[in-house]
């Protein structure tokens, strides 16, 4: 099936700068400093908190397009896109008003266990790693699945905290947006035995848009060896990597092939990149493409719009245009890497 993996973060290489960014946080009802409050690059490992009485300071990286976010669980999340020119010294967080329950026309047929069943493999993916990772608050994500439109929608009340050992991270995702579509499964043609689990639904895409933040999941783990060949391996099959190497031009020379129509095809026939500031903008000449990667791994390419906008690390900016399939769209949660990773 053909998996659309949609991140709201931006893969852009960052060059540390002598300035930074200064701020007080308080609570904006009673006006208290507010302590251990996130503060941090969002899709990097980048952050700090702050202290008893409220102040951060966190170093500027210029050029970054990632996010600047500051969060605390109960409070109204706060994203400022251009922060060394955002004033911080006096910055409010509202408190999270509580929400009544929604009321649905429509009764969900599904079970909690159904359900907790594709988030799990459509959030953290597919592959080896996938196993490694566990979801440390999956209890907190509300999920719910529409018999009308045939569609899984899930949210989070609190920022979702993925353990993932064969990384060594320990990754706070806010997850804003959820969705798997599915179509359902005609049985008058299936024969039903009385053990079986009757299929009612086979799932067609999924998606998924939130922003996050890395932590070493264990300090003395980091620096070992098993842990950087862990990231290094990672990144090689990495979406982000795919996209870097074909708005290079370095497609073909890293080991992929790119195929049309099942026939191996040369990128220069088929994929045009332009180098616009710190942009790239890339043209296909069709909307479908395979890609066989230098391991082997088989990754597909789908576009609703021939024309990607990439930034300099390798992430498609108008991703609403791509779907991914095969292996690459696998990896989703559980194979990513903080936007500061370089690899040595």
């Amino acid at each position: 099936m053909n998996n659309r993996v949609l991140f709201l973060f931006v893969f852009i290489p960052f060059i540390i700068n002598a300035q930074s960014i200064k701020g007080n946080i308080t609570d904006a009802t009673s006006n208290e400093p507010l302590a251990s409050v996130n503060v941090y690059f969002s899709g990097t490992s980048k952050g700090t908190i702050t202290d008893f009485n409220g102040d951060f300071e966190i170093s500027y990286y210029e050029n970054s397009q990632s996010v600047f976010t500051v969060s605390l669980l109960g409070y109204v999340t706060q994203t400022f896109s251009d922060p060394l020119n955002t004033d911080f010294s006096n910055l409010k967080l509202q408190p999270k008003v509580g929400e009544l329950p929604a009321v649905y026309l429509y009764p969900d047929p599904w079970s909690r266990k159904k359900k907790e069943k594709y988030f799990i493999k459509q959030f953290l993916g597919t592959t080896a790693i996938a196993k490694e990772c566990s979801i440390l608050n999956l209890d907190k994500v509300r999920m719910r699945f529409n018999p009308i439109t045939n569609k899984m929608t899930a949210y989070a009340e609190e920022p979702i905290l993925i353990e993932n050992r064969d990384l060594n991270y320990l990754l706070t995702y806010n997850l804003t947006d959820f969705e798997i579509s599915f179509e359902e499964v005609s049985l008058e043609h299936v024969e039903i035995t009385s053990s079986m689990e009757v299929p009612t639904h086979y799932m067609i895409s999924s998606y998924f848009v939130g922003s996050a933040f890395f932590k070493e999941l264990n300090e003395k783990d980091s620096k070992r060896g098993w842990v950087r060949r862990h990231r290094k391996r990672a990144y090689k099959v990495s979406e982000v990597r795919l996209f870097k190497l074909i708005a290079e031009g370095k497609f073909e020379e890293k080991g992929y092939h790119l195929v049309f129509d099942r026939k191996k095809v040369a990128v220069k026939d088929h994929i045009r990149s332009r180098k616009k500031g710190a942009l790239y903008i890339v043209d296909f000449r069709e909307k479908r493409y395979e890609v066989m990667d230098s391991q082997n791994f088989q990754s597909a390419i789908y576009l609703d719009a021939p024309k990607l906008v990439i930034s300099d690390a390798g992430n498609v900016l108008n991703y609403r245009v791509l779907k991914t399939g095969g292996f690459v769209s696998n990896l989703k949660v559980s194979g990513m890497l903080p936007l500061d990773y370089k690899m040595e």
